[in-house]
């Protein structure tokens, strides 16, 4: 479990809008081998301040020898690529909507501005009861039907995320000074996590619907924070995600097998604004395509998050309802229904 920096990064120099990428320095990197289960309470302890260092310094970390196996990763990148090679009229049969969260798109804005990308949202598993509730997002993942093996893989990977997901959560409370489970109530019984397959193209992905003038996309997601809790990323070794750190983008540089973490807005409020998370973005391709798994580690929609009480700093932020935040943040993303909510927004003036 050793947080390392590492020295200077020879990766070619990425330019976005004229701007020089910074490519001296990088988010840590975080080894759990050490530390693979709770209950060596001396490890978890160790882990729980660098990973707080981490979130206070960066909003950014990678994790290397985190528990999931070699072959399942291959497996899971092996099914994303099969499902991108998908002829697009296959893929639009799977379109999302405003009502259902989850599916295909290849429309999606990020600040109000199209980002050069297709996605495939995995949401988690409801009953046909839980779907016919009042929660703000909920609905059936529809599957490619020419992919029958597609589903259980992708579950698959998305209860391996789940696992991780709760073993840093538990992690970043110790490093705030609360007991480790002191959040795990606001995840179960049933969290609102999701399972995102990213493909940026070199192509634009809209470059075949001509009767539309769809705007340009001029990166492959623009600047943005997460809005829950945490994010998991595998990513490919093509690059392009950065991050934002003193007014200035680092390139997060891939490492195989290593799975990226950074804090969401959620976990900004919990620590009344000691971790913040992070600005970050990814390029768009212009020579090679990439591709990224992220996993966004939500709460429960009934949770009303509020910094913790565990010091007699001033709150800064008002109560926020996750089912509210999520179903406000959304609009954005789909489409352009008005400003994209922030989490500025309920700072305490």
């Amino acid at each position: 479990m050793n947080s390392k920096t590492p020295g200077e990064i020879r990766v070619a120099d990425i330019q976005s809008s004229n701007e020089k990428i910074i490519l001296e320095k990088n988010v840590p990197i975080i080894d759990l081998d050490e530390c693979s289960s709770e209950s060596n309470s001396d490890g978890f302890n160790k882990l729980s301040k660098e990973i707080g260092r981490a979130c206070r310094d960066w909003g950014f970390f990678q994790v290397v020898n985190h528990g999931i196996p070699d072959a399942s990763l291959d497996e899971t990148w092996l099914a994303t690529k099969n499902f991108f090679c998908l002829p697009k009229s296959e893929k639009r049969k799977l379109n999302r909507s405003s009502d259902n969260p989850w599916g295909f798109f290849d429309h999606e804005l990020t600040k109000n501005k199209r980002d050069k990308k297709e996605i495939f949202d995995i949401g988690p598993l409801h009953s046909d009861e839980e779907l016919s509730s009042e929660e703000p997002f909920l609905g059936k993942t529809p599957w490619p039907k020419l992919l029958p093996e597609f589903e259980q893989c992708m579950r698959k990977h998305f209860k391996a995320c789940e696992k991780l997901s709760l073993f840093i959560l538990k992690a970043i409370c110790l490093s705030l000074g609360v007991d480790k489970d002191h959040l795990t109530d606001c995840f179960f019984p049933k969290h609102t996590s999701f399972l995102r397959l990213n493909y940026y193209p070199v192509d634009d992905p809209l470059a075949d619907l001509k009767v539309q003038d769809h705007g340009e996309a001029g990166l492959g997601v623009h600047h943005h924070t997460d809005s829950g809790a945490l994010t998991i990323l595998s990513q490919d070794n093509i690059g392009g995600l950065q991050v934002n750190k003193g007014g200035r983008w680092y390139p997060v540089t891939p490492i195989d097998r290593a799975f990226v973490i950074n804090i969401g807005d959620m976990v900004q409020v919990w620590s009344n604004g000691e971790y913040r998370a992070a600005l970050h973005r990814v390029v768009a391709m212009d020579k090679e395509d990439r591709y990224s798994l992220p996993f966004f580690y939500n709460p429960t929609y009934s949770t009303n998050v509020n910094p913790l009480n565990s010091n007699n700093s001033t709150r800064l932020y008002k109560e926020i309802n996750w089912g509210e935040f999520r179903r406000k943040r959304a609009d954005g993303d789909f489409a352009n229904l008005g400003k994209e909510v922030q989490i500025d927004d309920y700072l305490i003036v």
